[in-house]
């Protein structure tokens, strides 16, 4: 155990509070503004997702998403999630995936060939509708084995990415179907970005160089596919990017930047002795990314602010070069290379719940919590009914 984070920092988004609308953002640098492009983001969650067919469609969930997101940009995101089965933040038990129906199902040769072929199939979707740019974000998500409720926020995770727990690791369960697939459906005239990490911080800062060597191999597993482009990173969070440094207060996701600010400052001194042992192998990784991917959910400040601005959407990099800058890292020098947002966007309901947001106040402070529309669209709980919430937006 190398870091221990604060207990206040479980106080962020778990692994089931993600976003009903999701944006992923290119081209936007600290300090200067951009023209972005923006497209949706599709949930794969599990095999509810990828098989069957969704309400009103004849098709599954992942390729009714796809249709519907082609009508308004030409770019798309499939953020892929995998249950790391995990008593606590340093024990990896096993791997599961998600039924149709919720239930954890053990990761095994079957249900990795299941995976992929529903993978296969909607990404074969995604490219024979005409998207020019597909991109993949690789999740884990953390749940007690047991109890069947999150363990911790990925973030926080000290999982190797080669760790095996069950005979399988990471990149047996995720990187590998995902590569599977996308070498089946490769097209000259699309691009592929694939972050094989998203919010993994602390595995990305404590084991960087495999980390790297896992990155290096997707990319040469994936190039000479017949894509157009092949570009692979790792994504980190806006904050706390390294999982080591916890900001205890104020609670992390409630907070504007500056006093956030404040409160890491005054965390780091806590943990960098063991800290910057790690930088170089770090700076390494960043160094072999093909782009600069980050979760960009800090843009919702000022929290009075009756519309969103171009440069709100600032602070997420701003905040995460403050971090970097503890580090010894400019993140300016990054700034050269495409960067996306991997994870953006507005919930606009009540923080981990199926209520509407009572004011733009709270729809600001937690901006990716929203929740699902399971058994298909619900007026009664539709934020977007208000017109304040849909000018902000």
């Amino acid at each position: 155990m190398l870091f221990s984070p604060s207990a206040a920092s479980g106080a962020h988004r778990g692994p089931y509070a993600q976003l009903v609308i999701i944006t992923f953002m290119i081209g936007v640098a600290p300090y200067t503004i951009r023209a972005g492009q923006l497209g949706a983001t599709v949930m794969v969650n599990g095999f509810g997702d990828l098989e069957g067919a969704a309400r009103g469609s004849d098709k599954p969930v992942c390729q009714t998403v796809v249709q519907r997101a082609y009508k308004f940009s030409d770019i798309v995101s499939f953020a892929l999630s995998v249950s790391a089965m995990a008593p606590d933040e340093y024990t990896l038990d096993s791997w599961s995936y998600k039924d149709p129906t919720g239930n954890f199902i053990p990761a095994s040769s079957d249900t990795i060939a299941r995976w992929q072929r529903g993978l296969q199939a909607c990404l074969s979707f995604a490219v024979k509708q005409g998207f020019k740019q597909i991109h993949i974000l690789g999740h884990w998500d953390p749940v007690h084995p047991v109890l069947y409720r999150p363990t911790t926020w990925r973030n926080l995770m000290d999982i190797k990415p080669y760790q095996k727990a069950a005979g399988l690791s990471y990149n047996d369960v995720m990187i590998q179907p995902a590569i599977t697939a996308l070498s089946a459906v490769s097209s000259p005239s699309v691009n592929v970005l694939f972050s094989i990490s998203g919010e993994m911080g602390l595995s990305n800062y404590l084991y960087a160089a495999s980390w790297r060597d896992m990155l290096t191999k997707t990319r040469t597993q994936l190039q000479n596919k017949g894509w157009k482009s092949v570009k692979v990173a790792t994504a980190l969070n806006w904050q706390m990017f390294c999982g080591c440094v916890a900001a205890s207060s104020p609670v992390p996701g409630s907070f504007d930047p500056l006093r956030y600010n404040a409160s890491f400052a005054r965390e780091f001194t806590g943990v960098k002795k063991y800290a910057m042992p790690y930088v170089k192998n770090f700076k390494a990784l960043l160094d072999a990314n093909d782009y600069f991917g980050l979760s960009g959910y800090g843009a919702g400040y000022p929290a009075d602010a009756k519309t969103l601005s171009w440069r709100q959407m600032e602070i997420p990099l701003q905040t995460l070069a403050y971090e970097l800058s503890f580090f010894g890292i400019d993140l300016k020098q990054y700034m050269q290379k495409q960067v996306i947002y991997v994870e953006q966007g507005l919930g606009a309901v009540l923080q981990y719940g199926m209520l509407p947001a009572p004011d733009l106040a709270t729809v600001a402070r937690y901006p990716f919590s929203g929740n699902w529309p399971v058994d298909g669209y619900n007026k009664q709980v539709d934020p977007w009914q208000r017109k304040d919430f849909t000018a902000y937006r």
